[in-house]
């Protein structure tokens, strides 16, 4: 029998709580209550794929592109490595050279990276044009390393605009690489390799699916 000891690894809940109340029109999550056939209570959804936490495949920009079901369980886990930004004033735009300083000497290829924008100054600011952004160039170094999943939460930018973001997601999407958007509690996180799941709804021909987003990492001595 397998089990984690908790005295020794901490859980890290790292998804978007989707609150239907309170989201905003271009990404809904409408509820409505009705009643199975034995009297028991269901729900119709409206949303898209793209409300909460959610992992993005090649189909998301590509004509024909593998969806989520298409990819074994274990592109879904594995060991990952925190990209975090505490300047956010040096990282406008991340490219190669700032990827070599912060994870070069962690990074492996199969690795998942997650970034984080640590820049008290940047999150209070609560403009997306003063968080971190990775550039296309950004996007290559991390495909010759052989990332197979990039997670950002939303103080995070895939790009300093449109333009630079599509370019981004074509060039690690067209290596099969995924990605995993509206992460959330990454403040949480105490060390800078842990391990990550996000298992995807299976669903077929969708271009990306919601998730269950975790870290699980060693304890800190001392640390609660």
């Amino acid at each position: 029998m397998f089990a984690i000891d908790l005295n020794k690894y901490r859980l890290v809940d790292l998804s978007y709580e989707v609150d239907p109340d309170n989201c905003p029109p271009d990404r809904p999550f409408e509820l409505q209550r009705g009643y199975l056939a034995d009297n028991a209570y269901k729900y119709d959804v409206r949303t898209h794929s793209h409300v909460g936490t959610h992992i993005e495949s090649p189909a998301h920009f590509f004509e024909g592109g593998r969806d989520t079901t298409c990819y074994p369980l274990d592109a879904f886990f594995g060991r990952a490595v925190l990209l975090d930004v505490p300047d956010a004033t040096k990282a406008a735009e991340i490219g190669p050279d700032y990827l070599e300083r912060a994870v070069g000497d962690l990074l492996q290829p199969g690795d998942i990276v997650i970034c984080r924008n640590s820049d008290v100054d940047s999150l209070a600011s609560g403009d997306p044009a003063r968080y971190p952004a990775l550039t296309p160039e950004a996007g290559h170094w991390l495909a010759e390393r052989g990332i197979k999943m990039l997670g950002i939460d939303t103080h995070f930018r895939l790009g300093k605009d449109v333009a630079a973001g599509r370019a981004l997601h074509d060039i690690l999407m067209s290596r099969g690489v995924l990605f995993i958007e509206f992460l959330d509690n990454l403040a949480e996180l105490r060390q800078r390799q842990f391990f990550f799941m996000a298992l995807p709804f299976k669903v077929r021909k969708m271009d990306s699916s919601w998730c269950r987003a975790i870290a699980i990492e060693e304890r800190c001595p001392g640390a609660e």
